[in-house]
């Protein structure tokens, strides 16, 4: 359940929190990194969890995601969300499910350092993909880039969403409608939502000294979702699913990401 508000000023971060997100988003993407470069066929998803944990520790940083429990009794698993081919969000790797030749594979985690959340994913192919899955993944990573360059301060969040939403739909894709972005900060999930999908005009303004996350939410079909588990969700029409996300801090005349190495 995100956090909401009646006004922005209580997200806007200080100079200080900024620096700390700044440090906790290069941590993050530089143990995404290194997670990528283990991702290839044959390789247990397990081996994922237990490099995340491994690193988290040597960084001195917290897996946000593990134990989180907003459905009260129900916390989540692990330190990473694992998706292969149809599974969409917040599934969780399990120990013998094993990458083969072709399939997609994406990783969304994120961490908390000094107080404070950043939040990021990628998606990927596992050695040689069919050439409309590598379509996909160009044009969910070219839909991350467009809508995260039209963010600046008084930028409508619908601005954002619009692009995602057409980036997505002129090259024949679809976007998931039952999951959004979010604020961030002391909180994993804070206001405002970020959907993938709307009017330009739609949504409030950003400020300088927010921090938000810009979530791609791309399928091949159907944008139906179904849940498998209590956390777990696959694509009702079994097609292929990809996300793209990062922690972005607006500025008074553009952004920044915050979750780059």
């Amino acid at each position: 359940m995100l956090t909401m508000g009646s006004g922005t000023a209580k997200y806007v971060k200080t100079k200080e929190n900024i620096d700390d997100m700044r440090q906790g988003g290069h941590i993050l993407a530089n143990i995404l990194t290194k997670l990528r470069g283990m991702i290839k066929p044959g390789l247990d998803v397990w081996a994922l969890e237990q490099a995340f944990s491994e690193l988290c520790e040597a960084n001195k940083v917290t897996p946000s995601c593990k134990g989180y429990d907003p459905f009260d009794g129900f916390p989540f698993p692990t330190g990473l969300c694992v998706s292969i081919n149809s599974q969409c969000v917040h599934c969780f790797p399990k120990k013998g499910v094993i990458l083969k030749e072709g399939d997609l594979v994406t990783i969304d985690t994120a961490i908390k350092y000094k107080g404070f959340h950043t939040d990021s994913a990628f998606a990927v192919g596992v050695g040689k993909i069919a050439k409309k899955d590598q379509i996909l993944l160009d044009t969910a990573k070219k839909a991350l880039d467009e809508s995260i360059s039209l963010i600046s301060d008084d930028t409508k969040v619908g601005k954002v969403s619009n692009k995602i939403q057409k980036t997505l739909e002129q090259a024949g894709f679809n976007v998931l409608q039952d999951y959004v972005g979010h604020g961030i900060g002391k909180e994993m999930h804070e206001w405002p939502y970020v959907p993938g999908y709307g009017n330009k005009n739609d949504g409030p303004k950003l400020k300088s000294g927010m921090t938000i996350c810009v979530e791609i939410l791309a399928c091949t079909g159907d944008p139906t979702v179904v849940n498998t588990t209590v956390w777990e969700t696959k694509m009702k029409d079994d097609g292929k699913w990809v996300q793209f996300e990062h922690t972005i801090l607006v500025k008074d005349s553009g952004y920044e990401i915050l979750t780059l190495a």
